[in-house]
This record gives C-alpha cells, structure tokens and sequence, in this order.
C-alpha cells in the first residue's frame, strides 16, 4: 500500500497522525507521512515519531518502488500501531528556503546564458548548484546575484500541481537537469510554478512566496570541468 505524501499538499505541516503498516528491522512504513524522502538534491526530514511515552528519533527516510515511506526510528514497531510523527521544522523550512533558492537561479541561468543543471546539493545553511555555462565568468557574479534577489523581492507565489504525463511531454522547458527525468506518478508529473516568472518539474517541498527565501549571497564559484561552473549560495534570516 503507497504511503500518502503529506508533504506534496502541505509543505508546511509539521505534525501528522499515522498507522504502521509494515516493519523491517529498524525501519518502518506508516499510512501517511509528512517526511519528505530525499531527492533532487534536497535531503530527507528528520523529526520524531512518538509512539505512546516514547519519542523515536527519525534518522533517515527513504522511498520504495511501490510508493512507500520508511523511516528509520532504531526499533522495531509493531504492525498497527498508533504513531504520531513530527517534522523537524527549523530544518525543513531551511531546505525549502533554498530549493526556492535554486529554482530562481537556475530558471535565470538558464533564461540569461541558456545554462542546464548537472548537480545540486540543497542544504540548510548554504546550498550549491553545478550548471553548464560556457559564456560566464566571475565578472559577470554580482550582477547575477542581484537579478536573483530582484526576483525574490517580488514576493511571488510559488505553487505545486499535477499535470498529466502527456502535458508534461509537451512541455520540454519544465525539464531542467541534463540525465535525470522527473518521475512519472499514475501518469502524472508534479510541477512547481513561481507564479509570473517560471514552472520546472519538481516534487520536494518549496516556500509559499520567494519573500520567504530572504536575501541570497553567491559566497563561492568554482570552475569544475570545461563549461561547467559551480556556484555556492547562502541567505539571510527570513519569516517563516
């Protein structure tokens, strides 16, 4: 039985009740999770799960290929049992700040210098991005930055839905990485919009308005190979 994604309506729930539904060893799979799994650069949640007087850290969360959540709590739990889960919120806000983050800049990048995404690696206090970008330099980093903060001062909202599988074929720009397709779901694809300025494919968790991202800073560049550039960027404290 697939798990049902809490995170993909509600970003921002933090607590959830569940059932175990299955076991294996330390880990479990509950009837609905809020944990979202890891992918596309961002890591898994973390958070708790409490099961009667007990407070289970959850150390990692993974997906199957039926569409199942485990968490790994240390223990086993029995099938049936009543748990209540808890998101780790500081770190998931962080991560959703930054996958925002990075999906203003790599929709300029790619609007500005026709830039592709061949890696990423989200964090809670600085994220990187790895792009092809054949005509940029280090002269050209401050002025960058700044477009990308002129967007997030628009306060754009930032939306999730569903298209189908044939929609999503239509539409080559909402592929943004180089090797890796986003998954096909019961014939759908999940799509992230930044309302007025772009949509990729995307199904991690996301701000509701870039005004949440806060201030970004480019903080380090690196050349890694012929075309391919790596940029590092932090943020300022934001509401949330």
């Amino acid at each position: 039985m697939k798990s049902a994604r809490l995170y993909l309506d509600d970003a921002y729930q933090r607590t959830f009740d569940a059932a175990v539904v299955a076991g294996d060893g330390d880990w479990c799979t509950l009837s609905q999770s809020a944990f979202y799994p890891g992918g596309g650069g961002q890591p898994a949640d973390r958070g708790e799960l409490v099961v009667g007087e007990r407070r289970l850290p959850v150390t990692a969360v993974r997906d199957d290929d039926d569409g199942r959540l485990w968490h790994c709590v240390g223990c086993a739990l029995a099938c049936g049992d009543a748990v209540r889960g808890e998101v780790d919120w500081p770190f998931r806000f962080a991560l959703m700040r930054h996958h925002a983050l990075l999906h203003v800049v790599n929709t300029l990048a790619r609007d500005r210098f026709g830039a592709v995404i061949t890696g990423a690696q989200i964090g809670g206090d600085k994220s990187r991005i790895d792009l092809r970008l054949g005509d940029f330099d280090r002269a050209r980093l401050p002025a960058f930055e700044d477009e990308v903060n002129e967007v997030i001062a628009r306060a754009l909202p930032v939306v999730g839905k569903i298209v189908s599988e044939e929609e999503f074929r239509a539409r080559p720009e909402l592929i943004r990485t180089r090797d890796v397709l986003p998954p096909v779901v019961d014939g759908t694809v999940r799509i992230v919009e930044i309302v007025g300025f772009d949509a990729q494919a995307c199904g991690g968790t996301h701000v509701h308005s870039t005004a949440e991202i806060g201030r970004a800073r480019l903080v380090k560049f690196d050349n890694k190979g012929k075309d391919n550039k790596r940029l590092y960027w932090e943020l300022s404290a934001a509401g949330g």
